[in-house]
């Protein structure tokens, strides 16, 4: 090899000194500099989806060799580490066989090898790498392969003689196999590929799988050839069935296809579906037409996934803007077998929606009235949804509200279906058939008659279903379309169609989306501030609000953003604080707030509750009680806005951390306020608080109990939520009052704060949670035994009752500790009890039985 080198270098040097080679005559010109930026400059790589899309995202090339990097480096480690451990010995004091030992065995075996010592001398190391491979051995082995070369050499000039008699495999042919078998790459490879199971494997065994493949592919010689049908049919089974992007589901299935045709393995019928369907899904589709014209004559003479196939054409046809094409094929398919699916026209009724003219738009109602007929009854919601979306985005916005109309009216007023108007206008008699359908009828009959929208639904509460359906399904952009069609075609929308909308652009959260819907919202609370100065005070001008959009050039602004918008309501003003606050955009949660009073709009419950969670988030309680007490004055909470309160309360009372505002209530003071807001309820609202109230509120509840060390406070909050809100203590309360109990008995009072967090995986901190564990559970028994001695077992108990035998043997604890910490007898114990329940406005309610004598000695 370096010969030929040699020998090609020095012809190229005679022949660029030949005189017969014209030479470039010399030019003296100043080299110039070219600097190509800084050393910390980096270089960012796009990939998109195809030449003609706009939608990039950014990729890391070396991210695949970082991580085979890293997996070197920690297999490189750990074999290091093994080799140091190796290298001490097996008996050394702590070496991984002592260290295994059981304690005296472990004892008696450094005895014995400390005399073994004493009397024969330390134990001889074992020889290091470098002591066995040193340089004689290096020269020896030197010697041996370049007499193998030699050998080698001379025995490759006779086998290219003998391979021309008889071909076979060569003994280096055997080796390299052997050696790939054995190559790390191949291992995790197969070990990839058994474990996984098309059934039962996730994604994270189908990335595995793929991704050692790949790394195979590349770094071992003629790994392709050495696979299996049925490893390629598994690999190819794992990347099909994945729950990936469809883009990287795409890429892969096109990579197996083509390593397939490189090795000249055939692909299976399905399989060639599949790998057009990835190109179709890739955005290749003139390629995967290509390959769909290519099998044609094979997949044709076979029954074998032969309505996919043509089903398959017909979705490429449409996809193409091929919508003739695709409807020949479709009608031929359907005509040969009335038991194929129908919905195979509606790609075709899209396709001919998107084509210009008035000929298309007839064609695509025809295909749409025969669809229809093939289906019948058997049509689905699912059905009109597609039709109609697919005609929205494509412009036919009068279509799409007669196949709107048809879904509304099914099954309800079947005069003003469109078969039925279609039918009625050409005077037929009977049920309508498919055959009977055609353009020249559509167009006699004058499609604008077919598609009109009766009377009864031209309002704002037949668009605004639409709406919600299409928001609802996620096709926001399709909703907007529907607020210009009902600019066009005179009905105004008014703030809750725009809020829909709003709040499903945000929902999407791509730039693109925040920036329409924050356009949307903005122009619609000038337009409120405009009435509003007008009304109030018509002499002056109303404010410009000022407001930095981020400019989108390859954002389309719907039209309806370019006409007078409805003014803003109370839920636009919510839905962009909802956004602020989530972003945390204090600036303009501010100014929000100013452009509220601006508009002379009073604050709701919702608007409050997101300002309180705003400082909730910055742990300001001092600022959140601020801001509740502000605006409580003029606004009703809701149980929202006391739950949000009792999370701020969990960090008041937490003596763990840092936030603390010695302004803020106590725990009584707080339920006293939610007491006395859930009395002033009317009978209505209270039984929808009841409805709304959860099991997450009322463990937060006792757990600020708790953490304000208020056992009183803790008894009287049970028997009230019980008597209140229908819930009773469960394993999680039963938990946090124990762990409370234990605390009271083992933290003195003076402990610092950076302590308390620890102190709870002490031996003491444990020993008394398990007395106290052992407490509740002698209480659990001495109440069930109660129960026995009346012929009842707990599991006999309806729920109602469980619950109250629950919050009695919470109680009983309750008041054995509140006796023995104060020193209290029973009756002290029931006055103190009553004293808490007059303060947190509670007096009256069952507080349950008090103590008797052998309850106060269990603790």
């Amino acid at each position: 090899m370096l010969r030929q080198a040699v020998r090609g270098g020095a012809q190229w040097y005679h022949a660029a000194r030949s005189p017969s080679i014209a030479r470039r005559t010399f030019s003296a010109v100043s080299a110039r500099r070219l600097d190509f930026g800084g050393p910390n400059d980096k270089v960012t790589f796009y990939e998109q989806e195809n030449p003609s899309s706009k939608k990039r995202r950014k990729v890391d090339p070396e991210a695949e060799d970082n991580e085979e990097r890293k997996e070197v480096e920690s297999e490189l480690s750990k074999l290091q580490e093994e080799l140091k451990t190796l290298e001490k010995g097996p008996f050394t004091p702590d070496g991984e066989f002592i260290q295994s030992l059981p304690e005296e065995d472990r004892k008696i075996a450094l005895e014995a090898l400390r005399k073994y010592e004493a009397n024969r001398g330390p134990l001889e190391p074992q020889p290091s790498l470098d002591d066995v491979f040193d340089e004689e051995l290096d020269n020896m082995l030197k010697e041996e392969f370049e007499g193998l070369a030699l050998e080698q050499e001379n025995w490759q000039d006779s086998a290219r003689v003998r391979r021309k008699v008889a071909p076979r495999k060569t003994s280096q042919g055997l080796l390299a196999d052997a050696e790939a078998a054995s190559h790390p790459y191949v291992i995790r490879f197969k070990e990839n590929l058994r474990r996984f199971t098309p059934k039962a494997s996730d994604d994270r065994a189908r990335q595995e799988l793929w991704k050692s493949y790949r790394r195979c592919k590349q770094n071992i010689p003629d790994f392709l050839k050495s696979l299996t049908p049925e490893m390629l049919n598994s690999i190819w089974e794992s990347q099909a069935t994945a729950q990936s992007a469809k883009s990287t589901r795409a890429r892969h299935l096109q990579t197996l296809a083509e390593d397939m045709k490189s090795i000249e393995r055939p692909l299976a019928i399905p399989q060639i579906l599949s790998y057009i369907e990835a190109l179709h899904e890739g955005g290749a589709i003139s390629q995967a037409l290509e390959q769909w014209e290519a099998y044609q004559a094979d997949l044709s003479q076979k029954k074998e996934d032969l309505e996919e196939y043509w089903m398959l054409g017909v979705r490429l046809f449409a996809a193409e803007n091929n919508p003739q094409r695709a409807q020949d094929i479709a009608l031929a398919f359907l005509v040969n077998d009335r038991s194929r699916q129908p919905r195979v026209l509606i790609p075709v009724i899209t396709a001919w929606g998107r084509m210009p003219g008035k000929d298309a738009e007839v064609k695509a109602w025809a295909l749409y009235l025969q669809l229809k007929t093939f289906l019948g009854p058997n049509m689905t919601m699912e059905d009109y949804d597609q039709v109609s979306i697919g005609l929205l985005t494509a412009g036919r916005s009068d279509m799409a509200v007669a196949v709107f109309k048809d879904m509304m009216v099914t099954g309800q007023d079947p005069a003003n279906d469109s078969t039925a108007l279609y039918q009625a206008a050409l005077g037929l008699a009977g049920s309508l058939q498919a055959s009977s359908i055609d353009e020249q009828a559509v167009n006699r009959v004058s499609l604008s008659v077919l598609t009109m929208l009766p009377r009864r639904f031209h309002n704002r509460f037949f668009y605004a279903s639409w709406m919600k359906k299409l928001i609802g399904m996620g096709e926001v952009d399709s909703a907007a379309m529907v607020i210009e069609l009902m600019y066009e075609r005179g009905v105004k929308p008014d703030a809750k169609h725009l809020n829909g909308v709003m709040a499903g652009w945000l929902r999407e959260g791509n730039a693109s989306a925040r920036d329409k819907a924050e356009r949307l919202g903005w122009a619609m609370i000038q337009h409120r501030i405009d009435v509003a100065w007008k009304r109030f005070q018509p002499v002056e001008t109303s404010p410009q609000i000022q407001v930095k959009h981020q400019a989108i050039e390859s954002t389309r602004m719907p039209k309806f953003l370019q006409r007078e918008v409805p003014p803003a309501s109370i839920e636009t003003f919510s839905i962009l604080l909802l956004h602020y606050t989530r972003r945390g955009d204090d600036d303009m949660v501010k100014y929000l707030a100013k452009c509220l009073s601006d508009a002379h709009i009073q604050p709701n419950s919702y608007f409050m509750n997101h300002l309180l969670y705003a400082e909730l988030r910055k742990q300001d309680i001092r600022s959140l009680w601020a801001k509740f007490e502000k605006m409580s004055t003029n606004i009703r909470p809701d149980l929202e806005t006391f739950a949000c309160l009792w999370d701020c309360a969990k960090l008041q009372y937490d003596r763990g951390r840092t936030a603390f505002d010695p302004g803020f209530p106590t725990a009584r003071q707080l339920y006293t306020h939610m007491a006395q807001w859930y009395s002033q309820l009317s009978s209505r609202a209270q039984k929808s608080t009841r409805e709304q109230f959860t099991k997450d509120l009322y463990d937060q509840i006792v757990r600020c109990f708790c953490l304000s060390k208020d056992l009183s406070g803790t008894l009287v909050a049970l028997h009230s939520m019980h008597a209140t809100f229908g819930y009773a203590p469960d394993d999680i309360t039963a938990r946090l009052i124990v762990l409370q109990v234990a605390r009271l008995a083992g933290v003195p009072a003076d402990t610092p704060k950076r302590r308390l967090r620890r102190l709870s995986s002490t031996p003491r901190s444990k020993e008394n949670i398990s007395q106290v564990s052992r407490l509740l559970e002698m209480l659990g028994e001495r109440k069930s035994l109660a129960l026995k001695a009346h012929g009842l077992g707990i599991e006999q108990l309806d729920p109602h009752e469980k619950q109250q035998y629950q919050l009695e043997v919470m109680a009983s604890l309750l008041r054995i500790v509140l006796s023995r910490t104060g020193g209290l007898d029973p009756v002290q114990v029931e006055a103190n009890l009553a004293q808490a329940a007059a303060e947190m406005q509670m007096e009256g309610i069952d507080l349950g039985s008090p103590l008797g004598v052998d309850d106060s000695k269990l603790l």
